[in-house]
């Protein structure tokens, strides 16, 4: 049976859809994405360099003299003011001491923007901060020495606009000459951020700032593995190498990376721009940059390009978080050694520098909290346990769901439930989008099998439940529970009630075609252990492949799944493979027939399982066919008694099953006609030039696939891709292996059909 009518009938091959489509859709979706800067929806703006300021020195509280009567209260007090947002800062005003009659105020400056969000603002504290003091407003006699100009963060030089970077925090004090006769409360204030009244009534003990302790560690970090950074709506990726610390400097190694072809309309932030802010709150931009690089963005078709970065030193130990427009938020924390992307609540963080999580990601959390509860039950195969986190309400196939978590007597094992992405808030998240993958008993830990699910939460009395669930693809252990018999070669499923005896005669004929076939196809692509379904009658064969079961005797199944190398598409490869029996088709049949009976067919669909690590979608349906056909020994071939007019379609086609006017719709007429193809290129250029040609459909570059994909769609479009990219390498693979083209391949075949007639 063809790939293509197995990929669009099944829900397994489906899946091969949705992941092959998946790991494009980055790109695709990038491409469009990428429009919008053309259209002025987002322009860069201008940037300017930060300029050093130094930080006030922590002071220690003197001893607190016990006051005369109406004398002023003397020390250091706790106020614990945060006000509004202001433009994505806020101020915040933790303490103030009174020395005399001098009064200093404490204040913090913190931006608080979101993270895809960046703000450009001067502060000018020297000439907005004022005291009021009953009546009378007093402004500041003096003030830390960063206070003294405007808090201007500026890059580049040539420009005076100032980047305030999501984290950054900007410390220091105000003092005030308080009048002879001042008595509080007073009322400290700076325009567009509130009033932060002074009582001094609460004595502040320790330090005004709670920095961490001890200097920023010196070694060097690298990170082989990085995760990338991706542009919230372009398709470039921020990669990091490397960061290298010593006592003067901090230098940062980037790759830029971006998909080959990709255009960017507009202009990126340039890579000086890249700020970083360390646990104390202080940002920096990078002292030395490539100048030649004004946009952060390799140039031409050049698809990867090395950056190297130098800033100062971070001044306390703690975490870094760096931060360019238009990508996450990036966290490096020295004591981990880890880069993570993280979210800020939007609060505060002046004390508490270390980002706190949002409130999406704290749903986020709670629910993949529950979703470890949930796949603890499916591990305990426990039903009841995994539907307590229901509502009892949810839209849900309850028999389908205790169906799936009882594991249906198959040898699963190492069973994971997890959350892949969907849309959190803080009270209800919806279109949840998970996965259970799941080993067996007997085959490679790194072999899984992958069952989408979606579902919805929400939060009710304050506890998460579960309102909606489907799944993407039904496990097949819920359409064909039963119990599995093993051989050397082979995991067999079947019913409860298969006779032991049947089992093993089954088990019998597939090691039996497995040393047949050992011997006659290449070994590298033969696996050491395949997976076998008995479906017992046609009501489950059709459940479990979604295939016509009074006209499908057999299926096979595997997934073209990308294979990702340094966060990139490189390849294709095939995985989650098995075959099917439809046993009461077979049944129909003599036992010996060499079309229908049990043993060709088994045969037949292994050779399928076995050249699954070379199939791909875009293999065209007479090889894939003809090769299952002509190594299972069925000469279905003689049987065609028609003429032969045309063999074009045929010789190009993916959609097997359905190639139009050459046999009307006959398909099994379609089966013999590439099971004698096959059986011509064996004969005339032998089994080495019928398996590399097979081969080489594997080996199509993912160049030639990327360009074909459709950009929207599935379904038709993707056939139409898939199409595409057979009739674009045949020609060229067709002389490489078989040293004629197409048209002369036709003739000749045809010339050989005739003789055979």
């Amino acid at each position: 049976m063809g790939w293509w009518q197995r990929f669009k009938s099944n829900g397994g091959d489906r899946r091969g859809v949705r992941s092959l489509a998946s790991a494009w859709q980055a790109f695709l979706i990038g491409i469009a994405m990428l429009l919008l800067p053309a259209c002025g929806l987002s322009p860069a703006a201008s940037r300017a360099t930060p300029t050093a300021t130094p930080r006030p020195s922590p002071t220690r509280p003197a001893a607190t003299p016990a006051p005369e009567a109406g004398a002023l209260p003397q020390g250091r007090f706790a106020v614990g003011f945060v006000s509004e947002p202001s433009a994505g800062i806020v101020m915040e005003v933790p303490a103030f001491e009174i020395r005399d009659h001098r009064l200093r105020v404490y204040a913090a400056f913190a931006h608080r923007g979101e993270r895809s969000r960046s703000f450009y603002a001067p502060l000018e504290p020297g000439r907005s901060a004022e005291l009021r003091v009953g009546s009378r407003s007093l402004e500041p006699a003096a003030m830390s020495e960063n206070f003294e100009e405007d808090i201007c963060p500026e890059y580049p030089p040539s420009r005076r606009i100032c980047l305030w970077i999501v984290g950054a925090v900007e410390r220091g004090w105000f003092e005030f000459e308080l009048p002879e006769n001042a008595s509080p409360p007073f009322v400290f204030r700076f325009p567009n951020f509130g009033r932060a009244e002074l009582h001094p009534e609460k004595p502040l003990s320790g330090e005004v700032w709670d920095l961490p302790p001890g200097p920023f560690p010196q070694g060097e970090w690298t990170f082989e593995g990085s995760p990338a950074f991706r542009h919230l709506s372009v398709g470039v990726d921020l990669i990091f190498r490397r960061i290298q610390v010593d006592g003067r400097r901090m230098q940062v190694d980037l790759e830029l990376r971006k998909p080959k072809g990709l255009l960017v309309f507009g202009s990126l932030p340039g890579p000086g721009e890249l700020g970083a802010v360390d646990a104390a709150g202080h940002q920096r931009f990078p002292i030395q940059f490539p100048e030649d690089l004004k946009e952060m963005l390799p140039p031409g078709d050049t698809t990867r390009l090395s950056v190297t970065l130098v800033y100062s030193a971070p001044a306390v130990a703690g975490p870094i978080v760096f931060r360019l427009e238009g990508w996450p938020l990036v966290r490096f924390d020295p004591a981990r050694k880890e880069l993570v992307e993280v979210d800020w609540d939007g609060r505060a963080f002046v004390l508490a520098p270390t980002p706190t999580p949002s409130p999406a990601r704290i749903a986020r959390q709670e629910i993949e909290a529950l979703i470890e509860t949930m796949a603890e039950a499916l591990r305990q195969r426990d039903p009841e346990v995994f539907l307590a986190s229901f509502d009892p309400k949810a839209e849900a196939d309850r028999e389908g769901i205790r169906a799936v978590v009882s594991g249906g007597g198959w040898p699963l094992q190492d069973l994971r439930l997890e959350v892949t992405g969907g849309d959190f808030d803080p009270e209800e998240a919806r279109d949840v989008s998970l996965e259970l993958s799941v080993g067996l008993e007997g085959f490679p830990s790194e072999e899984r099998w992958h069952y989408p699910a979606e579902a919805d939460f929400r939060k009710i009395d304050g506890v998460w439940r579960v309102t909606r669930w489907s799944w993407g693809m039904t496990p097949p252990w819920a359409r064909l529970p039963g119990r599995s018999w093993t051989s050397e070669h082979f995991t067999l499923i079947g019913p409860e009630n298969l006779q032991g005896e049947t089992a093993q005669a089954v088990l019998g004929e597939l090691e039996e075609a497995y040393r047949d076939l050992s011997a006659r196809l290449p070994r590298e692509a033969i696996r050491p252990r395949y997976l076998a379904l008995y479906a017992p009658d046609r009501q489950t064969f059709e459940a479990l492949t979604g295939k016509n079961p009074r006209l499908t005797l057999g299926a096979a199944f595997y997934r073209t799944v990308p294979v990702i190398a340094d966060e990139e598409v490189v390849g294709f490869q095939t995985s989650e493979v098995m075959l099917a029996l439809n046993a009461e088709g077979v049944k129909s049949y003599r036992a010996a027939d060499p079309i229908g009976g049990r043993a060709a067919v088994l045969r037949h669909e292994l050779v399928h399982v076995i050249l699954a690590p070379w199939t791909r979608p875009w293999t065209p349906g007479w090889l894939v066919e003809g090769a299952a056909m002509t190594y299972a020994g069925q000469p279905y071939w003689r049987e065609l008694k028609e003429e032969i007019r045309g063999l074009e379609s045929m010789t190009y086609t993916t959609e097997f099953g359905h190639i139009g006017d050459i046999f009307g719709t006959a398909t099994a007429r379609q089966y013999a006609l590439a099971s004698a193809m096959a059986e011509f290129v064996r004969e005339r250029y032998g089994d080495a030039a019928f398996l590399a040609l097979y081969r080489a459909y594997a080996e199509v570059p993912v160049e030639t696939v990327e360009k074909h994909l459709p950009s929207i769609g599935l379904g038709t479009l993707l056939q139409a891709s898939m199409q595409g990219i057979a009739q674009e390498v045949t020609p060229d693979l067709m002389r490489k292996h078989l040293g004629v083209d197409p048209a002369a391949f036709e003739t000749a075949f045809l010339e050989w059909w005739k003789s055979k007639r």
